[in-house]
């Protein structure tokens, strides 16, 4: 009997599960939605609200300068960053964890529901059931349109 014990197995040991939402989470953070199967994706949500609050509960000393914080503040914000890098090992996605997303968190009503589950059909090979998990309100950055040049006729 499994009284008391949360989380899905997976089909994993302990070590490649970890390793597996420690991966999930940072393509999440990186790309703004990626597309796994349903209990995954259920199961990863929970790891990428605990992410994001740790960049939210900051409150407004993520976007302050590190010259303009008091010694209590730096060893805070510090403490959010570690606490954050259990989940995201890269320090570039870290960074944008604390400089983009959270920020942009921070004008949400409410806390927490930071994700959202789109489901999205069965998979060809062995049917099992597919989801897409995005990040909410995470504003892509368009790629630059080049416009062509009309050539004028003489």
């Amino acid at each position: 009997m499994r009284h008391r014990h949360s989380g899905r197995r997976l089909g994993r040991n302990s070590s490649h599960r970890k390793a597996m939402y420690i991966n999930m989470v940072s393509s999440l953070i990186e790309h703004g939605r990626i597309i796994t199967t349903l209990p995954k994706a259920k199961e990863l949500r929970s790891f990428v609200e605990k992410t994001i609050t740790w960049g939210t509960s900051l409150g407004e000393l993520v976007t302050m300068p590190q010259d303009q914080l008091t010694m209590e503040q730096r060893i805070r914000v510090l403490h959010h960053y570690r606490m954050a890098r259990r989940m995201v090992p890269d320090r570039i996605l870290l960074t944008r964890l604390f400089r983009e997303i959270a920020p942009q968190m921070l004008q949400r009503p409410g806390q927490g529901g930071y994700t959202r589950i789109i489901k999205a059909g069965n998979r060809r090979g062995d049917n099992a059931p597919m989801a897409m998990i995005e990040i909410i309100g995470i504003q892509k950055k368009a790629a630059p349109v080049e416009e062509k040049a009309e050539e004028k006729k003489d």
